[in-house]
């Protein structure tokens, strides 16, 4: 995934304010998908029917939570773009050290970027389910470039090694993100399908069609089977806390969708579903990359 390191001046430490902003960064994106995942399982999205302020004519919210929800949502994704930039610039002034440091805050700022787009087309006119896809997928790209950036800029020049660890966290990850862009496509407005979390087997409220469906739950519940083995490859290998909190989770989100499966969704848990299944992703990647390096 990594090119070779190249260049002059690679592989030379940088300043730790650098990794302390692209650690920011990182986790503000993070933090959006996890509030976007929380939208979502509530339908927050139309409680604050105006953009960029809630209302017409108000910037804030009313004291209630959907709104507040969707308002903070807002807020945080528009400090994304600024914490983006600022690591776009300062990844030009430390390029010659890692060509990365630059490539990665780019691709995390154009993510974050296309999703403040889609997100503001949402709320004025609305987006089809493809459209929405893209949206979900722009932001993923964007989490996962922007911690590169970070252990990147923790080891600069270090190369990517493909150790059989590091090409299971890989499959994971790509199975999970792909199965994430097919929910939207296929989900119903009405259905959990259309919200970060893993394959609940059950069809929801509009989902098709059946085909489409059931190629979804498939690839899904293969990224969930790739995760698991995952987990207990890091387990054997070493005692991590990170892993443990990623098994942790695992076991919530597995009993959760087992909750949600059999007697049905309420707003709380389909938020700890959600939210749940974006730290199982971000847990993924972050600790493949570590891996690599």
């Amino acid at each position: 995934m990594a090119a070779p390191p190249s260049g002059a001046g690679q592989g030379a430490p940088v300043p730790p304010g650098v990794q302390v902003l692209f650690a920011i960064t990182a986790v503000l994106i993070t933090v959006t998908l996890a509030l976007g995942s929380t939208v979502c399982a509530t339908d927050a999205s139309a409680s604050c029917p105006n953009w960029p302020g809630c209302y017409l004519g108000r910037l804030t919210p009313s004291a209630h939570t959907q709104p507040v929800v969707e308002f903070v949502h807002r807020v945080i994704s528009s400090a994304v773009g600024l914490f983006a930039l600022a690591s776009v610039i300062v990844g030009v002034i430390f390029a010659a050290r890692d060509r990365k440091l630059v490539v990665l805050p780019v691709v995390a700022l154009a993510g974050a970027l296309a999703s403040g787009v889609f997100g503001m087309m949402t709320i004025k006119w609305g987006i089809n389910s493809f459209e929405a896809a893209v949206d979900l997928l722009a932001a993923l790209i964007s989490m996962g470039a922007m911690w590169w950036a970070f252990f990147v800029a923790r080891r600069p020049g270090v190369a990517w090694q493909w150790r059989p660890v590091v090409r299971l966290g890989s499959a994971a990850t790509a199975m999970a993100v792909v199965g994430h862009f097919l929910a939207v496509l296929v989900a119903g407005s009405g259905s959990l399908t259309r919200c970060m979390g893993w394959a609940l087997l059950v069809r929801g409220n509009g989902d098709g069609p059946l085909a489409a469906w059931i190629a979804q739950q498939a690839v899904m519940v293969i990224g969930e089977l790739l995760t698991i083995a995952v987990v207990i490859a890091r387990l054997r290998r070493r005692r991590n806390g990170w892993d443990l909190i990623l098994a942790g989770l695992i076991v919530v989100v597995l009993a959760v969708g087992v909750v949600i499966a059999a007697a049905g969704a309420t707003d709380w848990l389909g938020v700890v579903h959600a939210v749940g299944t974006v730290l199982i992703l971000n847990l993924v990647m972050t600790g493949t990359i570590r891996d690599a390096g």
